[in-house]
């Protein structure tokens, strides 16, 4: 079977996404080191800053979805990027010119984030149309495996930048890879729109192979009954519905990791930018492993099994970041997290493939905002819960309440439909099925 990189459209999709992964990690490091350096913010205050990046998922997540299934998909990834390389470029500017304020800081997260949210949802909805059915699992390994090269790289660069020119200006980087990335998406062929008569077979025939998914584009509802369609969808399957119940838990645990981990290495351990972003790019290795390895231990013991059994390794491990300290406890840091990134790639592997797999062509939009509105919306939710936590009592202690609360992700895992299968294939709708959209 040739190579998915020898394919013109996925090459450009990945070297484009490999881009802006990269940018995206070393704002990971420089943004929140922008409000605990730059601007000398509280623990709560970062964690205002982290939610702030994520919580549009609860204000437009379902209705991108529905303009997701409405509008050409490849058009609205590159206004996406183009949008937030502008907002992500006025940082520096406001730096520079002395004006910088944690409002500002707050303003910019959030409005990345509302465009994050219309890319979150296309983005799996453009793949079908650049890689065949039967190639998802390959063509998410490829990309996941170079997010989480970013991530190993991305904080290391992100820690140098920031002490060479200041947290602030080390956002350039993010502003920049988003052009790269709105740049090979026009160079692609693939339209990826809503499907037609006749696009989805031009948009299959460019990837190399047909699946016969739908071809008759349905008729335009109200906005309102498109996203109760996609609920209803979401509600009635249960591998979409068990895998938004797993996200939503194993955000809530990770967004508040994500809002005091820094306070905590920063503070607590009392690193510099430096180290911080050495010991993220040292755990990310996990994640490219993690990446690299879902392929092929879901084709030995099954895709099913392989969601559950990620985030089990996450659960066992985690609590290792807790006995981080100063000279050779840093390594407790490594130990801990490296598995945790390990079991996050794992998982989200699987997980996108066999949301590619659930949903029909004209509903995959709607669905994927509907499963990722609970899994996303919990981020903010948890970052805020640990934000307040950790200044109420000490970040490494909430570190230790929040990873023992990730012990309920595989356990509701093995309890759910997908623990009594070992393909997730098993739980997705019948043919028949699938090519009946539901009417509002």
């Amino acid at each position: 079977m040739a190579s998915l990189f020898r394919e013109r459209d996925f090459a450009l999709l990945w070297s484009g996404q490999s881009v802006s992964e990269l940018g995206s990690s070393v704002t990971y490091v420089a943004l929140p080191l922008v409000a605990v350096v730059a601007l000398h913010a509280r623990a709560f205050e970062v964690s205002v800053v982290t939610a702030a990046s994520s919580i549009a998922w609860l204000i437009v997540g379902l209705p991108a979805g529905v303009w997701v299934d409405r509008l050409p998909r490849r058009p609205l990834l590159i206004g996406v990027d183009a949008g937030r390389a502008l907002l992500m470029g006025t940082v520096p500017v406001a730096w520079w010119l002395h004006v910088l304020s944690l409002a500002q800081l707050v303003v910019v997260a959030f409005a990345v984030g509302l465009l994050s949210v219309f890319f979150d949802v296309g983005y799996p909805a453009y793949l079908p149309s650049v890689v065949p059915r039967d190639r998802l699992v390959e063509g998410n390994g490829a990309l996941a495996a170079s997010e989480s090269a970013a991530n190993i790289v991305g904080p290391g660069l992100g820690g140098v930048l920031v002490q060479l020119v200041g947290a602030p200006i080390a956002l350039l980087a993010d502003a920049a890879s988003f052009v790269v990335s709105a740049v090979s998406l026009a160079a692609m062929r693939a339209g990826g729109g809503p499907p037609g008569p006749g696009e989805r077979g031009r948009s299959r025939s460019a990837a190399g192979a047909g699946t016969g998914r739908a071809l008759q584009r349905p008729p335009r509802q109200r906005l309102s009954r498109d996203i109760a369609s996609g609920i209803r969808y979401v509600r009635a399957h249960p591998l979409p519905r068990t895998v938004a119940v797993a996200g939503a838990l194993g955000n809530f645990v990770l967004g508040g990791y994500q809002a005091v981990i820094f306070v905590f290495l920063a503070r607590q351990v009392g690193l510099s930018a430096g180290p911080i972003g050495v010991l993220l790019a040292l755990s990310s290795c996990g994640g490219l492993l993690g990446a690299l390895l879902a392929g092929p231990l879901s084709r030995r013991v099954g895709d099913a099994r392989l969601m559950w059994a990620a985030p089990s390794v996450m659960a066992v491990f985690g609590l290792l970041v807790t006995l981080t300290g100063t000279g050779p406890r840093l390594a407790w840091y490594v130990a801990g997290a490296l598995p945790m990134s390990l079991g996050v790639a794992a998982f989200n592997v699987c997980v996108r493939a066999a949301m590619q797999v659930a949903a029909p062509d004209a509903m995959l939009g709607r669905v994927t905002a509907t499963a990722r509105l609970l899994s996303r919306g919990a981020t903010p939710v948890g970052a805020l819960v640990a934000g307040a936590l950790a200044g109420a009592i000490e970040p490494r202690a909430t570190l230790v309440i929040l990873l023992l609360l990730l012990v309920a992700l595989p356990v509701w895992l093995l309890l759910s439909p997908v623990g009594r299968v070992r393909e997730v294939a098993q739980l997705a709708p019948a043919p028949t099925e699938r090519a009946r959209e539901p009417v509002g």
